[in-house]
């Protein structure tokens, strides 16, 4: 019976792939001046769930990913070989069950440190404490947890919001964590809000518990704000929205994570006939050279890693 469904799993993946192709997704990308496309995996229908479709972080061997269908509660998170794409392992029903329970269905994008991965949660009520889990490199959750409340946000943040975002006492995730970055070098933990982002908050890697804001600097408050890693002293952030002049690009910035000075970095152009999303990306050094891996969705069937080595840039 099991190798019934497989088969039709498998015929059904072929299909699919096949599908993507006619529509064109995947095939207009390329790279930039600023970026060099050096590799595209790709993953349909199941294995796109798994792999990148809410985020991407590595340990420098494997890629870690989180993806997530949330009217079906259910996230999922996998490993990937990074030399070959491969799905080493996955765990299709990630969330521990005693946050299922309370109505937490969806992982965002994840952050690595120290042989951990640490896992943004959200909750059905976008109002409700949002939580950050961590799981060892099996995906294993490892029973350490926090929720993310911070302080009571003060009056005059809260008026500046519509009503139906002003956080309650003790909240300002009010419309859910999209995001955490981990920065081992420093024992700190990053995220922000999703939208409407003006400033970054800070945890302690160790504890989870808040520490400060370190408040944008140079830039409006960033919408979509779908992901971030730590490199060299900076925070890298990916902005699935338009850029100041209209158009539908994928935007990767960075934040000085002294100063909050924010820079805009990258502008990819869209690509696709299908509405994508770009959503976790993970910013690493091998031989001497910087890549991005970023997650992109086609908002079909497939997910694609996309990776570039960073040139022309300091």
């Amino acid at each position: 019976m099991q190798g019934v469904a497989q088969t039709i799993i498998s015929i059904i993946t072929a299909f699919l792939s096949i599908f993507t192709l006619l529509i064109g997704a995947g095939e207009q990308h390329t790279g930039t001046d600023e970026l060099e496309l050096v590799g595209t995996q790709k993953y349909v229908f199941l294995d796109a769930l798994a792999a990148g479709s809410q985020g991407v972080t590595t340990d420098g061997e494997y890629f870690y990913c989180s993806g997530s269908i949330a009217d079906f509660r259910l996230a999922v998170l996998s490993k990937i070989d990074m030399r070959t794409g491969r799905i080493v392992s996955r765990v299709w029903d990630a969330i521990p069950q005693e946050f299922k329970k309370l109505a937490y269905d969806h992982i965002g994008d994840i952050g690595y440190a120290n042989g951990l991965l640490y896992c943004s949660l959200e909750n059905l009520d976008d109002n409700a404490d949002h939580l950050v889990v961590v799981y060892d490199t099996e995906l294993n959750y490892t029973g350490k947890y926090a929720y993310m409340r911070g302080y009571a946000i003060g009056e005059a943040e809260g008026a500046a919001l519509p009503a139906q975002e002003r956080p309650e006492a003790g909240q300002f995730l009010c419309d859910g964590i999209p995001w955490c970055a981990a920065d081992e070098a420093n024992g700190r933990l990053y995220c922000s809000r999703y939208k409407g982002a003006d400033r970054i908050y800070v945890y302690d890697l160790a504890t989870l518990a808040h520490l400060y804001d370190l408040p944008l600097v140079g830039t409006q408050p960033l919408d979509r704000l779908q992901g971030g890693d730590v490199f060299g002293g900076y925070l890298y952030l990916n902005v699935d929205h338009a850029d100041e002049d209209g158009a539908k690009n994928k935007i990767v910035g960075r934040v000085d994570l002294t100063t909050g000075e924010y820079t805009q970095l990258f502008v990819r152009p869209a690509f696709g006939f299908t509405e994508w999303e770009s959503e976790g990306l993970t910013v690493y050094e091998k031989d001497g050279e910087t890549y991005i891996t970023i997650g992109d969705y086609d908002r079909t069937v497939a997910c694609y890693l996309h990776t570039y080595r960073i040139v022309n840039h300091e």
